[in-house]
């Protein structure tokens, strides 16, 4: 009798164990703010096949290209592509000031490269994917923009 209680109270020790480990306990939700590197974007019209392009923006020697939200949840949005002035060392250039609001999954962006409304289709602490949809001549145009964190 007493292997049998040893052994049950083993089994609720293991499954308590087990239940109090769950994947909710990751800390904080990731936040958009910060400093993000382009990767690649796809892009797929109507029921055609998806192209897949990695980012080329960065010149040889300056691969520090990035965009920037500066606020909590709305501000200014950075878009800061470097390039190699006469000294031939990387400098950087801002480009159109844009500004942005995030509220659950949409993303509205006024100004600059990223004009529009988009889907966030992942946020985490490394990576961000936002999704932009639109109709060109009947057919569904989605762009995605991959981005991992500076």
């Amino acid at each position: 009798m007493k292997k049998i209680k040893a052994i049950m109270f083993a089994f609720v020790l293991a499954g308590m164990t087990v239940v109090s480990c769950s994947s909710d306990d990751s800390g904080p939700a990731p936040m958009i703010e910060g400093k993000w590197n382009p990767i690649k974007t796809v892009t797929k019209v109507g029921t055609a096949g998806s192209q897949s392009q990695n980012y080329a923006g960065n010149e040889p020697g300056c691969d520090k290209d990035y965009i920037e939200f500066v606020g909590t949840s709305s501000g200014n949005l950075r878009d800061v592509v470097f390039f190699k002035n006469a000294q031939n060392s990387c400098t950087e250039d801002e480009g159109t000031a844009a500004t942005w609001s995030k509220s659950d999954k949409i993303l509205n962006v006024n100004g600059g490269n990223f004009d529009g409304d988009f889907t966030i289709t992942k946020l985490s602490n490394s990576e961000l994917i936002i999704e932009s949809t639109s109709n060109i001549a009947g057919q569904d145009l989605v762009v995605k923009y991959y981005f991992r964190k500076a």
